[in-house]
């Protein structure tokens, strides 16, 4: 089946952008494991995300086999070197072992790398990817992850509105803010899922962060 284009290919620059900031943060958090240098996950990071960047510089335009699947592997990549950092940080708040208002700035840190990872994720998976939902006839089949308001068919919304980098982003952020769903709604399990797991890490790291900052504060 030939695809055809529903809607303009999404811009490719939302997306980079926050995944390099992603990536640069981790050069300022120490080391996520005894054995590896923080500079590594980084440079995989950058090495990995330049030859889609090659195959569509400005916009989604064009997708293959090992674009998507390098696409979605920088995704998964990067939720889960941030839960590493997650449980340093739950461990260095818990044991006492963070230096002052260090380990307050390098959850910080990580909270925001967080939301980015699973806007990343997000974004990725939801109806087969940024590519499929633009182009009709890749992957008709691929589940309903989200559900924004603008898909929800009331007077004023455009049957062609298709979400984008940014808000997915958004809805992680209120995500990891709000701890449950606000205007947009899971549909899969696998949605939910990701969703809960994200929540329950804000709400770990917030509390705990909070904590931390009250007992340097007294």
């Amino acid at each position: 089946m030939r695809a055809t284009a529903a809607t303009r290919p999404e811009h490719r620059w939302p997306a980079a952008v926050a995944i390099v900031l992603a990536l640069g943060v981790y050069l300022l958090l120490p080391d996520p494991l005894p054995f590896l240098p923080n500079w590594v996950v980084p440079a995989v990071g950058f090495a990995a995300f330049l030859p889609l960047i090659a195959l569509n510089p400005h916009r989604l335009g064009r997708e293959t086999t090992w674009s998507r699947g390098l696409g979605v592997g920088i995704a998964v990549g990067l939720a889960l070197v941030n839960q590493v950092y997650i449980v340093q940080v739950i461990d260095s708040l818990l044991n006492g072992r963070g230096v002052g208002v260090t380990v307050v700035y390098i959850a910080a840190g990580v909270w925001a790398t967080n939301v980015i990872a699973f806007g990343v994720v997000f974004w990725e998976i939801d109806r087969g990817g940024p590519f499929a939902r633009r182009f009709e006839g890749v992957r008709d089949d691929a589940p309903w992850d989200f559900r924004f308001p603008q898909q929800d068919g009331s007077p004023g919304t455009d049957p062609r509105w298709r979400p984008e980098f940014f808000d997915y982003l958004y809805f992680s952020l209120s995500s990891m803010m709000a701890f449950s769903p606000t205007d947009v709604m899971p549909l899969t399990r696998r949605a939910k899922a990701l969703m809960a797991y994200e929540s329950l890490t804000g709400f770990v790291l917030l509390a705990l962060v909070i904590a931390r900052a009250v007992n340097i504060i007294s």
